[in-house]
């Protein structure tokens, strides 16, 4: 007796093998449909991800994709006599009959015949099943015994394209054009079995058994399709199949555990209400800009629209989708910008009124910002990337791409554009007097004198109660995981009349939904958000909660018709995807923090380290607070938002630092305590412009937008305001306690 085992390394390297085949065949097949803008993703857990915009037809997109193509010549074993002695009684539904001049088996449940039969078919025989496709949509199926050794593969196939049959109707059939190797083979096979049927076996199905009549050295062979069928249907299958078999085989069985639909009426309201929540955003940030900053906040207004246009060309010149949470970088983009504007304003004007000439003013400002800059969006960047890296879904990917592209373009904008603009007008104007005024350094402004310090210890012990509170609260009660992360289904459902919640509630109990949560959107009875669990777990989860959707909407269709029902938008996931995007989101933001964290300590000296890490863990608990105690659905949406504040709570911390690290070279006989006050006043009045600008651009959102877009820009509403506050008290206070430890540890020493 010989055992055989494949080695450990030898399998990882086979399932890797077959997964980078399936892509690249899924690839292949998608490409050949010629939809616009693909994203196709191997994910960790071994499966991929297949989005198809504007693809109108997700049962065929399923199928199609789902078919694995595996393609096999057999011989028929005519002369197989093992069922001719079975005499007992069958089971109910099948029947004995004569097919392919052998004793055969028929009936409609596949998989009884097979239990019935298996322990009666030879090692070197298979046993396979014809198709039959009834007028009421069942299968008939019929046993067919064939050798098992596979005379060709799909792999001898090198194309496939519809033909036209001989008979009297012409009926479409798939023509094979074979390779060098597989046509000597071929030939080989039909010569050495003249007057055998060979089984064209298709995904372990035989779809045709023509007899061999001589042998077929031409190096082609042709697939017939079910006699049953319509010429149209015909056509349509060989279509199909000869689009499936010029792409390849999928080497294994493939499952569906995510599938997500966005009807047609929601997508353009809510693109409608994102264009909305942009111009409405950007038209305060730039009214807010005039009248601050007068004719430089003209001039930032400017540089913020071409960073816009720049922004949507680049997207569209790349052919990236503008998703909606895309949307949301877009507008938290335009924020950021601003910022830089800012930034670069207020140094100006600062140098000019210490005394420099205009020129320097403005050599002096820029040069002492532009690593500021960098700095504020490298962090941020940083927080995108990982974002990228670590989440597979298409709308996060889509948010990250966005603000990635927006912060490359706002830091080319704030320090060419617009320093271009300003020597510009520099050499337009005749005066240092006149560049004062147009500039606004003429009148010196009251200086802020605030003694931040003094009040950063009970603010900080304030926040720190806040973030245990909700670390406690969200340890207990949990929270509100979205479809996303808890696996199950979610459906947005409207209607034209008032709909009680109770006529809903009681159709998903007749139709055996689980545990359904029924919630109504935007105040009124006209829209719903449906939650529910799959009836089923495990491998069938997909197929389980698409089926208890149907059902559900069958019954939606039947009861409450006359309201004109329609199904806004489906979201089906298995709990194995919901698995994986939960430790990608946990990944997401311990990844971010992770490198920050190692970019500070490149950038700054390690005691700046500890009060930007803290200052972010709490920026992060204060907003997860938004999530548990108003019970916000938390989805990937939550994720960008969590990873944006985080880099915007950098963005701001790296300002003040900065400031800080500057006064301190600068003058270094002053306590770290002086430093670090007069740092944060100097700053504060960018700190305050940046987030009323940032907090601008979202209101927007918050104005039009609904749903998850609307939860999105609250959250980082609540953050900006929270990293402003962390920014200012909590991270300056560390600063001071990190280095009276390390003195006390040094003392003690």
């Amino acid at each position: 007796k010989l055992t055989f085992q494949y080695l450990e390394d030898q399998v990882d390297r086979i399932e890797q093998s077959a997964l980078e085949q399936a892509e690249r065949v899924i690839r292949t097949r998608v490409d050949k449909w010629g939809v616009a803008e693909p994203v196709i993703n191997r994910r960790q857990n071994g499966s991929i991800l297949v989005q198809l915009p504007g693809f109108k037809n997700p049962d065929k997109a399923k199928e199609l994709l789902g078919r694995t193509a595996q393609l096999q010549f057999k011989i028929v074993d005519e002369a197989f006599t093992g069922f001719d002695s079975i005499t007992e009684k069958l089971p109910e539904g099948v029947e004995k009959t004569t097919a392919n001049r052998q004793t055969a088996f028929v009936g409609q449940d596949r998989s009884v015949i097979s239990d019935f039969l298996r322990d009666r078919i030879p090692e070197d025989r298979n046993l396979l099943f014809e198709e039959k496709v009834l007028a009421n949509g069942r299968s008939l199926w019929t046993t067919v015994v064939v050798l098992a050794t596979t005379e060709l593969t799909g792999d001898d196939v090198m194309d496939a394209s519809v033909g036209q049959g001989y008979g009297l109707d012409n009926s479409p059939l798939v023509a094979l054009k074979l390779t060098g190797v597989g046509g000597k083979r071929f030939a080989d096979v039909t010569g050495s079995n003249v007057n055998k049927q060979l089984a064209i076996v298709l995904d372990d199905v035989v779809v045709s058994a023509p007899n061999i009549e001589s042998k077929i050295s031409g190096g082609s062979a042709s697939i017939t399709l079910g006699s049953n069928n319509s010429y149209q249907e015909k056509q349509e299958e060989a279509s199909e199949l000869a689009l499936i078999l010029k792409s390849g085989s999928v080497p294994a069985k493939i499952t569906v555990l995510e599938e997500r639909q966005v009807g047609a009426t929601l997508g353009p309201k809510l693109a409608d209400q994102g264009i909305k929540g942009i111009l409405f955003g950007l038209v305060l940030v730039l009214c807010f800009m005039v009248f601050y900053y007068r004719r430089t906040g003209l001039l930032a207004c400017v540089v913020l629209t071409l960073n816009g246009l720049f922004l949507l060309a680049t997207m569209a010149a790349f052919g990236f989708s503008l998703t909606l949470p895309g949307i949301a970088g877009f507008i938290l983009t335009l924020g950021m910008a601003v910022d830089a504007n800012v930034l670069i304003n207020e140094r100006v004007r600062q140098e000019l009124r210490r005394g420099k000439n205009a020129k320097n003013a403005i050599e002096q400002g820029f040069s002492k910002v532009f690593w500021t800059i960098i700095d504020a969006n490298v962090t941020t960047l940083i927080a995108a990337v990982v974002l990228l890296e670590t989440n597979s879904s298409g709308p996060i990917r889509g948010f990250a791409v966005t603000l990635m592209i927006g912060l490359c373009i706002s830091m080319f904008t704030s320090l060419y554009v617009t320093r271009t603009f300003f020597a510009e007008v520099v050499l337009r104007l005749s005066s240092d007097d006149s560049i004062r005024r147009w500039f606004g350094a003429a009148k010196d402004p009251r200086a802020w004198s605030i003694n931040f310090l003094r009040i950063g210890k009970p603010i900080t012990s304030l926040i720190v109660v806040v973030s245990v509170s909700v670390f406690l609260v969200s340890a207990t009660k949990g929270l509100n995981w979205g479809v996303d992360f808890a696996g199950g289904t979610e459906i947005m459902l409207g209607f034209s009349e008032d709909v009680q919640a109770d006529e809903l509630n009681k159709i998903g109990n007749d139709t055996g939904l689980k545990n359904m949560t029924i919630q109504a959107l935007e105040g009124g009875k006209k829209q719903y958000l449906l939650r529910y669990e799959s009836s089923k777990s495990g491998e069938q989860s997909a197929a389980s909660s698409s089926n208890d959707f149907l059902a559900f909407k069958n019954e939606v269709l039947k009861s409450l018709g006359t309201s004109n029902p329609e199904f806004l938008q489906v979201d089906f996931v298995g709990p194995q995807i919901g698995k994986e995007l939960r430790s990608q989101g946990i990944a997401s933001v311990f990844f971010a923090i992770i490198g920050v964290l190692l970019y500070i300590a490149l950038r700054f000296d390690m005691r700046f380290g500890p009060g930007a890490v803290v200052k972010m863990v709490l920026d992060v608990f204060l907003v997860l607070g938004f999530y548990v105690f108003f019970w916000r659905t938390f989805d990937l949406t939550s994720v960008a938002a969590f990873l944006t504040v985080v880099g915007y709570s950098v963005n701001d911390t790296i300002v003040i630092y900065d400031r800080i690290r500057e006064n301190l070279m600068s003058n270094a006989r002053r306590t770290l305590t002086d430093n670090v006050n007069i740092s944060i006043n100097e700053t504060f009045t960018r700190t305050l412009n940046t987030s009323v600008t940032t907090v601008g651009a979202l209101i927007g959102i918050l104005v039009f937008c609904s749903g998850q877009l609307w939860t999105f820009a609250m959250a980082m509403t609540i953050g900006v305001i929270v990293a402003t506050v962390s920014s200012t008290f909590v991270a300056s206070s560390f600063l001071i306690w990190t280095e009276a430890y390390k003195r006390s540890r040094i003392a003690k020493a």
